[in-house]
């Protein structure tokens, strides 16, 4: 087999590693990122790599709950999510409460709201996922 830029890349001191993936992104479309830069991220201790992937799968996990007791019943889902962003626990929950909780539900299905979370968390997500968050943090007053 051939051998690779790849192969003699990770034999490189951390330093030498920064500037070689600097170069590389300069060739990306003439891309400046610092050496220092890459240099702080591959010293990244391996327990913060390690608990930014435990969280990713802990997300994972409640989505896939989620996602299987909202196609069980789509409707006591909202209802649970509506309480929960309210504070109110079904338990303890009053005659005036339940009512309200049915007719926003009600209003919920007619109108069949593509989100159930409010429009501003959907356009800072889409936002941040399309400019990433110095565009966002530095136009969030502009709102």
């Amino acid at each position: 087999m051939t051998k690779t830029y790849y192969d003699d890349f990770t034999k490189l001191p951390i330093a030498k590693m920064a500037q070689a993936m600097a170069d590389i992104t300069y060739g990306y479309q003439e891309t400046k990122v610092p050496k220092e830069h890459y240099k702080k991220a591959l010293g990244t201790g391996y327990e913060e790599m390690v608990s930014a992937n435990v969280s990713v799968k802990l997300v994972e996990t409640i989505y896939n709950m989620l996602i299987g007791l909202q196609k069980e019943s789509p409707r006591l889902f909202f209802q649970a999510l509506v309480l929960i962003d309210a504070g109110v626990k079904p338990s303890t929950m009053s005659a005036s409460q339940y009512q309200a909780l049915s007719v926003a539900t009600d209003e919920f299905e007619q109108t069949k709201k593509a989100h159930m979370l409010n429009e501003q968390t959907h356009t800072t997500f889409n936002e941040v996922l399309e400019n990433g968050t110095l565009y966002h943090f530095k136009n969030e007053g502009d709102n």
